[in-house]
């Protein structure tokens, strides 16, 4: 064969197409979903799949599934189903951090096996927080349990998790049987109890004590970054309105407020006048500061900013205040959703502004959208003060830096602005809140409707694509989601991301690319145990999560199971089960799950913190798997 037919065979092409992907992935400079449609549609150009084959991850079951449980997720959201659960992990806690700890891990195992466990962290994290705070006890001594657990639960069933729906979507295009709904259960409780056992016992002693700094302002280093500015008789800002003088737009600034004589002017927005003699409150680096007031005309106006804060969140003793809770000011100046540049005059320093985090939700709006156009103020009257990402300030042109899934944000409003914000469901107020469910009403019916939905299947009824589409419908027209809702809640990143990177292991499957891969790594050893072989690719597996993604680590080791298992004689289920447990169980790295990400922050976690608490877990559910899988799921 000449070094022509070497480079067009189709292995080799599929090949080139996977480590390219691969480096991608590890690369980390696309989104996921772009590097997974550059995968399909080259794998397509080189001929290497037909078109009808490319395009066919978006009309695989296990995608349809996900879709439609994500939306199941969102109407139990919606109706405050799964708000009950915080109120009890509330009232259940009493004083004691172990008790707390229990009942977490014991609220979301289950929580996460029956919706998305990305969801369930979510929707929890920010009641663990206001509670652990009520109690005195850092929330990084029940945060990444609680990420922990539910990545664990999300292996109980294909529904848990969208990487075993992957899985299992994706061995139905390699020629194996269906996997169902709660076939892999049993192996995947005894990993979650002794994963339980570890966080309640040694893994509480391993896991830090992170104590968040009492006063916000110290938390984002925030006095380090404000310069106050005074504006100029000559200065272009003088009588222009903040949106006209798009600050934020063309130099990255915030400003968080004006003084104007000896009044501080809260809760600024694109209407806010400026005027001569006004001190404009700016955060920004020292650069893009230092830059901003040579091109605008201005002068410090002095050294150390005249500008008191106003306090933290208050903390009952129920968490955070609610709608019933008395703060003095808290019902003045409550003008959610309006631009309040008009009375900025009134908004001084008693109108009952506090200072609060906010956390940004997965499949939120915000989630990549620029800081600056999100128009936070304009649309609920609060101000953005500080941005973190993954436990560090971020300073740099922070009105053009796009958020992401996990980003906390330090904002100044009144308690119903900032529950108003909570509510409108693309950011998380961190702390236990009290904000009434569009819908409770129906929380049973949608309870109903789920129960049904994974019921039918696990009695052998009908599909779980079936019994899943069905739910929405029904979800629909019993009111407990809207369409409208259900789409705003979907997870595209994610629905791509599966739908795109399908073909490629359709592609080592069948040009033979897998079978070569396996034949090469196995030739040195000749004759290996099964369980071995599968110790190896939980190893692998988890290794390549926590440096890519669990979705795009379980489509490279899938295909690679199954021709493994076929090479040396013996039934590829196992190979894939521990491909599915060893992707999504992923405790070594801030980055290698999403509940991870988002429980970073709020932690206040360092990256060695995974690795000392998660190491131990990661080897213990090794050994467990390797003797556990065998047993349910012979060779």
């Amino acid at each position: 064969m000449n070094l022509l037919d070497v480079a067009t065979d189709p292995r080799t092409l599929t090949l080139a197409v996977a480590l390219v992907t691969l480096g991608l992935f590890v690369w980390n400079r696309l989104r996921l979903d772009v590097v997974a449609l550059i995968a399909m549609t080259s794998l397509m150009l080189l001929g290497v799949v037909t078109p009808a084959q490319g395009i066919s991850g978006f009309a695989n079951e296990a995608v349809i599934t996900v879709a439609a449980m994500l939306a199941m997720s969102a109407g139990l959201l919606r109706t405050g189903a799964v708000d009950d659960l915080g109120r009890w992990i509330q009232r259940a806690s009493g004083k004691s951090e172990f008790r707390l700890l229990l009942i977490v891990v014991a609220v979301v195992i289950p929580v996460s096996a029956l919706i998305n466990n990305t969801a369930a962290v979510a929707v929890l994290l920010p009641v663990v927080v206001g509670v652990s705070r009520s109690m005195d006890v850092a929330p990084s001594r029940v945060l990444m349990p609680l990420s922990f657990a539910g990545q664990m639960g999300g292996t109980l069933t294909l529904v848990g998790t969208s990487t075993n729906l992957l899985v299992a979507g994706l061995v139905l295009d390699l020629g194996m049987d269906r996997i169902g709904l709660f076939e892999i259960t049993p192996p995947a409780a005894i990993l979650a109890l002794a994963g339980a056992a570890y966080l309640l016992t040694l893994g509480r002693w391993l896991t830090p004590e992170r104590e968040s700094p009492r006063d916000l302002v110290d938390a984002y280093d925030l006095r380090k970054y404000l310069g106050s500015f005074r504006v100029l008789e000559s200065s272009r800002l003088a009588e222009s309105t903040l949106a006209e003088s798009r600050l934020g737009e063309r130099e990255g600034i915030l400003v968080v407020g004006i003084r104007r004589g000896k009044r501080n002017i809260r809760g600024i927005g694109g209407a806010t006048k400026i005027l001569a003699g006004d001190e404009l409150l700016v955060e920004g680096s020292v650069s893009d500061v230092a830059r901003f007031t040579e091109k605008e005309g201005l002068e410090v106006a002095t050294e150390e900013p005249v500008w008191d804060f106003p306090p933290s969140r208050p903390m009952g003793p129920g968490g955070p205040v609610g709608p019933g809770d008395e703060t003095p000011g808290s019902r003045e100046g409550a003008q959610v959703g309006t631009d309040r540049g008009n009375k900025d005059e009134k908004a001084d320093e008693k109108d009952g502004r506090i200072l609060a985090e906010l956390l940004v939700q997965p499949r939120a709006f915000a989630d990549q959208q620029p800081l600056g156009l999100l128009a936070l103020n304009s649309r609920w009257g609060i101000t953005v003060l500080g941005l973190q990402r993954r436990g560090r300030p971020l300073r740099r042109a922070l009105a053009k830096t796009p958020l992401k899934a996990g980003d906390l944000l330090l904002v100044e409003g009144t308690a119903e602005q900032l529950q108003a914000i909570h509510k409108g469901g693309d950011f998380s107020l961190l702390g236990s809140v009290e904000v009434p469910a569009r819908r409770r009403h129906l929380r049973w019916v949608a309870i109903g409707i789920l129960l049904a939905v994974v019921g039918l299947p696990a009695v052998g009824v009908l599909p779980i694509v079936v019994t899943a589409t069905t739910g929405v419908v029904v979800m629909f027209l019993t009111g407990c989601l809207t369409p409208q809702e259900a789409y705003v809640e979907m997870d595209w990143m994610v629905l791509v991301l599966l739908s795109a990177i399908l073909p490629l292991g359709i592609a080592m499957q069948e040009t033979g690319t897998a079978e070569l891969l396996v034949s090469v790594a196995l030739s040195p050893v000749g004759d290996v145990s099964p369980l071995i072989v599968l110790a190896a690719f939980y190893v692998m597996t988890s290794l390549l999560t926590e440096a890519i993604s669990n979705n795009a680590a379980a489509v490279v080791m899938t295909p690679l199971a199954v021709a493994s298992a076929a090479t040396l004689g013996f039934s590829p289920l196992p190979l894939v089960v521990a491909v599915m447990f060893a992707a999504s169980n992923s405790f070594l790295t801030p980055i290698g799950y999403q509940t991870n990400t988002f429980i970073y922050g709020p932690g206040g976690y360092r990256v060695l913190d995974f690795v000392r608490v998660g190491g131990p877990l990661s080897l213990l559910l090794l050994a467990i798997s390797t003797v556990v899988i065998p047993i349910f799921f012979p060779f």
